[in-house]
């Protein structure tokens, strides 16, 4: 706890973690209608939307787990 005393708040606003940012988005290539997709960090298939989501914007009328 010593050594986070000596950063300045700008200092911690410029950090960012190494580990990848999982967030919504549009798979480069998508895949055919119907056809199943696999979404990186626990996101869920929205084919309607043709976009992985988060959990909390999944709506089983769009959403495929």
């Amino acid at each position: 706890m010593k050594n986070l005393r000596k950063l300045t708040r700008t200092n911690l606003k410029s950090l960012n973690g190494g580990g990848r940012i999982c967030g919504d988005y549009f798979p480069e290539n998508p895949p055919e209608p119907g056809t199943p997709f696999q979404c990186d960090c626990g996101l869920a298939w929205c084919e309607k939307m043709t976009a992985c989501v988060h959990r909390s914007f999944f709506s089983p009328e769009n959403c495929k787990v």
